[in-house]
């Protein structure tokens, strides 16, 4: 029986295109990886290879990719996503046989895209506002050792609830003001957690009059912050 099967990681890191318009600054972005193998079953075993071994062989990839400047990594001349791609194919080809195919994609939209989100009763969330921005940061307070010391980045979600008819507006000035940057380098944001992150958009939105009741920012799909003003 031949089959293909699929593991995908994700990792956050930092890059900047100096060819490429507003990308030419440093930011950031998620990214998620698709290892994609294939061939034929072990007939006593029925299955290709344990999953547990593809990530045992993506391993020292996804450590020399993940909290970095993708930039300052060697022989990743093309920062790109198809550059990315294909420096992790050459180098997994030479570890994993079964190898098929890499895909690498950016989780984020790159574009301010806002939702209107229904109230969350579990997390006591009324209805808000979700967009998603791309950014470079690092954590200049944690020990040097930590990975959140070095530069890095995320595709960063943000929900914000308060008075829907000045909500849109005030947040695509947040969007404007922090996408494709380094949030060291913004006013207020020198130490950039979610959680000042979220306050410093809290007050941009008391600024705005749009009387934020919950403000959002996620860093990953399975770590974010609520701030609520207090």
């Amino acid at each position: 029986m031949n089959v293909e099967l699929v593991k995908t990681y994700r990792f956050e890191a930092a890059h900047e295109l100096p060819y490429l318009g507003g990308a030419k600054r440093l930011h950031g972005h998620s990214y998620e990886v698709d290892v994609v193998v294939a061939g034929a079953c072990d007939e006593t075993l029925e299955w290709l290879i344990d999953y547990a071994d593809i990530t045992t062989r993506f391993d020292g990839l996804y450590r020399t990719l993940d909290h970095h400047t993708l930039n300052n990594i060697a022989a990743l001349d093309d920062v790109r996503i198809e550059g990315v791609r294909q420096w992790i194919l050459r180098r997994l080809a030479e570890r994993l046989h079964t190898l098929k195919d890499v895909r690498v994609r950016i989780v984020g939209e790159c574009a301010f895209n806002p939702v209107l989100i229904d109230a969350d009763a579990g997390l006591d969330l009324p209805e808000r506002v979700g967009f998603g921005f791309e950014a470079a940061h690092s954590l200049p307070r944690l020990p040097a050792d930590h990975k959140c010391y070095r530069m890095h980045g995320h595709s960063f979600r943000v929900e914000a609830a308060g008075d829907l008819g000045t909500l849109e507006r005030a947040l695509k000035e947040v969007y404007d003001t922090l996408d494709h940057q380094c949030l060291n380098e913004i006013a207020g944001l020198e130490n950039p957690t979610s959680e000042s992150i979220s306050r410093w958009i809290w007050r941009r939105l008391e600024a705005a009059g749009a009387r934020p009741e919950a403000v959002v920012v996620a860093e990953t799909c399975t770590a974010r912050c609520i701030y609520r003003g207090r």
